[in-house]
């Protein structure tokens, strides 16, 4: 079987398109975000070097997305070899406030300080009900 490539045409626009969307086109900012050199980023850019599945992964992880997307988009993966879960998550189905943070037009790691967001509200209202229901309890012992 032959080794699988990342196809670098694909890589590098992926690369050009991520530095507009999270780092409002600033290569030094993105390669800082993703935790590599600028040089690296450049080589990227510039397509003139290979790029490994562990430095897809490392940008996938950095940015908040499914590293199993980018495996398909710069050719590593054909998208019928990988369940890429391209269908909102079950969990989104039955909660509107996360399906609208997952349909929103905003960047992964937006997105999933949305997330974030959400589930510290949730966890403190989960706290304000206890609460209340406690002094509800203490409310009927004295009668």
């Amino acid at each position: 079987m032959a080794e699988r490539t990342v196809d670098r045409e694909a890589w590098a626009a992926v690369v050009t398109q991520l530095i507009r969307d999270e780092a409002n086109g600033n290569t030094s900012a993105f390669a800082k975000l993703v935790g590599v050199t600028y040089k690296t980023v450049r080589r990227w850019l510039t397509k003139t070097t290979d790029v490994s599945d562990d430095s897809l992964r490392q940008v996938a992880r950095a940015l908040h997305i499914k590293p199993a997307d980018l495996l398909v988009r710069v050719g590593l993966y054909d998208a019928a070899e990988i369940a890429t879960a391209s269908a909102t998550p079950q969990i989104a189905a039955d909660d509107p406030a996360m399906r609208v943070i997952l349909e929103a037009d905003v960047p992964p790691r937006v997105q999933q300080r949305m997330i974030q967001r959400l589930q510290e509200l949730r966890a403190r209202d989960a706290e304000r009900h206890v609460d209340e229901v406690r002094w509800w309890v203490n409310q009927a012992k004295g009668m």
